[in-house]
């Protein structure tokens, strides 16, 4: 993993338990967990703070995600965090494995823009289902919006994607306004967006790198190597979308 990469997850990590309110014997719910490059760093800061805690690790792991719970397994067991992290394989559209009101926290990082409108509207009634009364929800997504060259070209590339597993979604990253509009209809209440700044750049090597693994056309990436060259690529600012399920 780049090594700005993993230091934006750590500081994530702790943004988000900066910002909510956790408790012993908590059950967090991280959906769309992939390899755990939340997952590891969030467990072991609020292993910092509170002795007895269950993170379920949730992710669909099929298509160019394949295969990742397994290294996320491998990695729990490396970190000796078997205790605290659990995983589990399936659909945030139709959560079977847990029972209604049966977490405490739902979190997710750059899982909605894997998913189409109708199928962000499922995973948003799935977590209202499984979330306990006055339980807390967060989801972090990239701005769809780019304030320079560098960030505006991961948002092209995105659009160049040769993946082919699933149909794309309809939208980079979703805009907040609209997710916390489908998150109001369902119910959720006490809203709160803040921001986080990645501070993740790739310079001309690392991008050109970067554009590979995300599968990116080679045409685009042909057409755009001046800009690459001169700015590279960069993270746009993450929008994080707080709120909660009302107790009735």
């Amino acid at each position: 993993m780049n090594s700005s990469i993993g230091l934006m997850y750590r500081r994530l990590a702790g943004f988000l338990i900066d910002n909510l309110d956790l408790h012993e014997g908590f059950v967090i719910f991280e959906a769309g967990c992939g390899r755990g490059q939340l997952t590891i760093p969030f467990a072991k800061k609020l292993k910092e703070i509170i002795e007895n805690f269950k993170i379920v690790a949730f992710d669909l792991s099929a298509g160019s995600y394949k295969g990742d719970l397994d290294v996320l397994k491998q990695n729990v067991t490396k970190e000796k965090l078997e205790e605290f992290i659990v995983t589990a394989k399936g659909d945030v559209r139709k959560i079977t494995s847990l029972k209604n009101d049966s977490v405490d926290v739902i979190i997710s990082n750059e899982l909605l823009c894997e998913l189409d409108r109708g199928g962000l509207k499922k995973a948003l009634k799935e977590f209202y289902t499984i979330l306990k009364p006055n339980g807390q929800m967060v989801h972090g997504e990239l701005n769809p919006v780019p304030k320079n060259v560098a960030q505006r070209l991961v948002i092209e590339a995105n659009l160049h994607s040769l993946e082919t597993s699933k149909p794309k979604p309809e939208w980079f990253s979703p805009f907040s306004d609209e997710v916390i509009t489908l998150m109001h209809e369902l119910g959720f209440k006490d809203f709160i967006v803040k921001y986080f700044e990645t501070d993740v750049r790739f310079s001309f090597k690392e991008a050109i790198e970067q554009l590979q693994k995300w599968h990116t056309d080679p045409a685009f990436i042909k057409m755009h190597v001046n800009e690459l060259k001169k700015h590279g690529l960069e993270y746009p600012i993450e929008h994080v979308i707080f709120c909660k399920k009302p107790i009735c």
